[in-house]
């Protein structure tokens, strides 16, 4: 099994044995990084996102167990295999270990051999497992079909139209609790309705069933679909357009308007009331260039390049809202309009992406 570009995170807090692991591991041609202790380790962690995480147990400040304990509630949908390493061949210790989700143990003292065997073996079961995880959803994407998202979205339907009524009623008869509460569920349909288009959008894009329509489409359409998302936000205030070049873009409608709205919706979820949203759009010849700049000190070209469906960029994860989805489906419409997408960090913690679309 080829696992050279695998990584691998080592925490140990005796400098000898955590220098002979990691220069042992960078002769086999594996990316490392290195930690004395849990706590140095879940900051390395966040950034370097390891395959494989070889760990003692008695360290300093946080120890093996407690490192583990802390990965899993701060980044519960990692796949990190992680192995202990320990100098107690201790049943109550390793049962331990193992209950908090450990892959494997080794005693002190190994053989440097004797450990490259371990991670070869484990990263091979981890690759089968996955590939039967694989297999799995591919047999569940055959027999299922967005049917079942598109009676929800029906239910849903309802719901929020349901909502809407009352809301619009002309007599007063609803206290302002009553509308509050309807408030709050028009809105929670609102999210649940992006939700559900989106994993339905996710499903076609991984079923290359997306075949663009290039048409003739207004800059006009651009602006219009910025100030709504801004309204939405009520921060109207606060979006700088700048358009220059043609009138016209030469574009799919749909598909650039579900990118535009993606990543103006982050940009007004992540930034805050009074901070300014710029955008630029340049267009020529029917193709055009398209920017979007606003603060976002958490997120950065690392991150952006990380981007999966479900992976949100946060320790908080039950504080966040949305699936995820968003900078996933922009990327992969830009590539489908045949257009790149990138992202830098500007001055002052100005997030900026950047848009290239070629004339079709």
């Amino acid at each position: 099994m080829d696992i050279l570009n695998k990584k691998i995170l080592v925490v140990e807090d005796d400098t000898t044995i955590r220098n002979n692991i990691v220069e042992f591991l960078a002769l086999q041609d594996i990316e490392v990084a290195a930690a004395k202790n849990g706590l140095e380790a879940l900051e390395v962690f966040e950034a370097f996102r390891p395959d494989m995480i070889i760990c003692d147990i008695m360290m300093p400040e946080l120890d093996g167990f407690g490192f583990l304990k802390e990965l899993n509630r701060k980044f519960p949908i990692h796949q990190s295999i992680f192995i202990f390493l320990t100098a107690k061949n201790n049943h109550s210790d390793i049962r331990h270990g193992m209950n908090l989700g450990a892959d494997d143990y080794i005693i002190k003292p190994f053989l440097l051999d004797d450990l490259w065997e371990t991670i070869k073996i484990k990263f091979e079961k981890d690759q089968l497992r996955k590939k039967g995880m694989q297999a799995a959803l591919d047999e569940i994407s055959i027999k299922t079909s967005p049917t079942p998202y598109h009676e929800f979205n029906t239910c849903l339907n309802g719901i929020m139209t349901g909502a809407q009524i009352l809301l619009n009623a002309d007599d007063n008869s609803l206290s302002l609790e009553s509308k509050t509460i309807l408030d709050i569920i028009q809105h929670s349909g609102f999210r649940l309705y992006k939700a559900i288009n989106n994993l339905i959008l996710c499903n076609e894009i991984d079923a290359n069933k997306l075949n663009p329509y290039i048409e003739d489409v207004p800059c006009s359409f651009i602006e219009s679909t910025l100030s709504q998302i801004a309204s939405n936000y009520d921060r109207s205030k606060d979006l700088s357009l700048l358009l220059n070049g043609d009138d016209i873009l030469k574009t799919d409608k749909f598909l650039i308007k579900k990118i535009v709205e993606e990543i103006s919706d982050n940009a007004f979820k992540f930034s805050k009331p009074g901070d300014k949203v710029m955008c630029f759009v340049k267009s020529q010849g029917g193709g055009f260039e398209m920017s979007i700049h606003y603060p976002c000190k958490d997120f950065d070209e690392h991150k952006f390049a990380q981007v999966q469906p479900f992976n949100q960029f946060t320790e908080k994860l039950n504080t966040i809202s949305g699936l995820g989805l968003g900078l996933f489906i922009t990327k992969k419409l830009s590539q489908i309009l045949g257009g790149t997408a990138a992202f830098k960090m500007g001055e002052e913690n100005v997030g900026e992406f950047h848009f290239i679309f070629k004339a079709n």
